[in-house]
């Protein structure tokens, strides 16, 4: 009878380890092994429902005007579309730890993909701009729960020596999706309608979910009733949603100049005051801040949200340059951002099978140094530059985010305690996903102010009766068969034309030195990752 017990206690712990944050002063044992086909058919579902949801972060950038137009609403009301479901992402992220304890992992995950799969097939028969808004927050919410579960279910089926080639298969999926994003988008779009776009999660929503259930249903996480911080959850999110429609409609409106911004920064400022005020004496805060006593998780976490800010500003902003400067289509733009994704397919799941005995350090300071150079080619772009220059540009992106992301998601996941895993990965994600959202943000509005300070210096000596401009407007006054308001209307299409890749250059350079604080931050962790700590008490035990 003693050794049964003993046998049940050491099962229990062993699913206890990944969700559940109650204390334990027994050993947490790694869960059974899944047989080598069913483990890998698992992984494979579990990376496509990551898959689908990462590539929905981008695969409606190229849909917006398709949708504004059918929908009746303007392009920067279709804006929406891709800001909601970022921001109901990162909101939700801070919840699923607890989610997880309340319902169990498995069963969470599971009922996150397929809501995700029923949010995207509501989102596809939308008729109107309130609709579908309200839908892809619906559908940002069930995706923020998947991020950080798709990381912790891998790395639960995979032994402990094979956690670098989970992280690789996972990484693959968040590199890959965001560039066929803009692909899969253009051509659905030019061929089917944008609602398939969405119509597309379904299939493989349920598959996945599926899968996931009926080869982990046995290993559920117990269940546990613990009360949720609502007032701490209520306040971020309302800091964290208005911070972020400053950061969106800010320069539509003139920033401080307009009294609904104003109003949003004073609300925000509010909320995160109270936030912080509430969370200071709340038993059970929806953050586990222990993690900040923890150096190597919160550089690592620093480093993710530097990368995630200048790696989304400069590959967001690509593509709407192509299209609005070279007059690329959706589907030739989006062939050009899938240069990135050419080595990491393969580079993802070499380093992640080998880090073990990869030096860390090196590897970020290297993919660091390389992703800085290829912002730098892209920085170098103009109006001239072939298809072969913006592809390269991707390509060399794509080498260094094969070396930068794998060992800072090790870092960050293996420097925390079992027990902590899913709190560690809701956090950063959380702050990776804000990041995300304020890296298009300000790349887009710096891109904006750039091109306007650009364009006066360019069109404020145009003076087409001065002598020295003869010449130069000759070529434009034969094009236009000599009517003036032809050839004025081309002199401003060309002015905006050239000002907004001056603009873009400059927004390039700058997203180039915003990641110079991650070579130094990278000389404080450890080359080689070490066991994981023993669990200890959570914040606010």
């Amino acid at each position: 009878m003693g050794e049964a017990s003993t046998v049940k206690r050491v099962k229990r712990h062993t699913a206890l380890a990944l969700c559940n944050t109650v204390t334990t002063a027994t050993m947490i044992k790694p869960a059974a092994p899944i047989p080598r086909l069913p483990l890998m058919i698992t992984a494979f579902a579990i990376t496509a429902a990551n898959f689908m949801n990462v590539l929905d972060l981008t695969i409606a950038v190229v849909a917006v005007p398709s949708i504004s137009g059918t929908l009746g609403a303007s392009p920067s009301q279709g804006t929406w579309i891709l800001t909601i479901y970022s921001v109901c992402l990162a909101i939700v992220l801070p919840l699923s730890p607890w989610v997880c304890k309340r319902y169990g992992e498995v069963h969470t995950f599971t009922i996150s993909v397929m809501m995700f799969s029923l949010t995207s097939w509501a989102c596809g028969m939308s008729t109107s701009m309130e609709t579908l808004v309200f839908f892809r927050a619906l559908q940002g919410l069930s995706s923020g729960l998947i991020v950080p579960l798709s990381q912790t279910i891998l790395l639960r089926i995979f032994p402990p020596e094979k956690h670098g080639m989970a992280i690789g298969l996972w990484s693959i999926a968040s590199t890959i999706a965001p560039v066929l994003g803009p692909i899969l988008g253009g051509v659905i779009t030019d061929t089917i309608g944008w609602p398939w776009i969405f119509y597309l999660n379904i299939p493989i929503g349920f598959l996945a979910a599926w899968i996931v259930w009926t080869s982990m249903s046995h290993m559920e996480t117990p269940i546990q009733k613990v009360p949720v911080d609502a007032v701490g959850m209520l306040l971020l999110a309302t800091t964290v949603l208005l911070f972020q429609l400053v950061l969106d409609k800010g320069h539509e409106l003139d920033w401080l100049a307009s009294s609904d911004i104003r109003l949003m920064i004073n609300i925000a400022v509010i909320a995160l005051i109270g936030y912080i005020i509430w969370e200071r004496k709340e038993p059970h805060p929806i953050i586990d801040y222990s993690l900040f006593k923890i150096p190597v998780f919160v550089i690592a976490s620093v480093m993710a949200v530097i990368f995630n800010f200048t790696y989304f500003a400069s590959t967001v902003l690509y593509p709407i340059w192509m299209q609005s400067a070279l007059g690329y289509t959706a589907t030739l733009s989006g062939w050009v951002m899938a240069g990135t994704s050419v080595l990491p397919i393969v580079g993802m799941m070499m380093v992640g099978k080998n880090i073990g005995r990869l030096n860390l350090r090196y590897l970020i300071i290297s993919g660091t140094l390389v992703m800085m150079y290829a912002i730098y080619l892209q920085s170098l772009s103009s109006t001239d530059s072939t298809f072969g220059q913006l592809i390269t540009a991707r390509v060399v992106m794509g080498i260094g985010f094969t070396l930068m992301f794998p060992p800072l998601m090790v870092i960050s996941l293996g420097s925390v305690s079992p027990s902590r895993t899913v709190s560690a990965a809701s956090f950063f994600n959380f702050f990776r996903s804000v990041a995300t959202s304020v890296g298009i943000a300000v790349g887009i509005s710096l891109w904006q102010s750039r091109t306007a300070f650009h364009r006066q210096r360019l069109v404020e000596d145009l003076n087409p009766l001065a002598a020295e401009k003869g010449a130069a407007f000759a070529p434009l006054e034969q094009l236009s068969g000599g009517d003036e308001q032809v050839m004025w209307a081309m002199t401003d299409h060309f002015a905006t034309v050239q000002a907004s890749t001056m603009g873009i250059n400059d927004t390039f350079i700058v997203c180039m030195l915003a990641a110079v604080p991650v070579l130094f931050l990278a000389m404080f962790i450890p080359a080689k990752l070490g066991p994981k700590p023993p669990d200890a008490p959570l914040a606010g035990e």
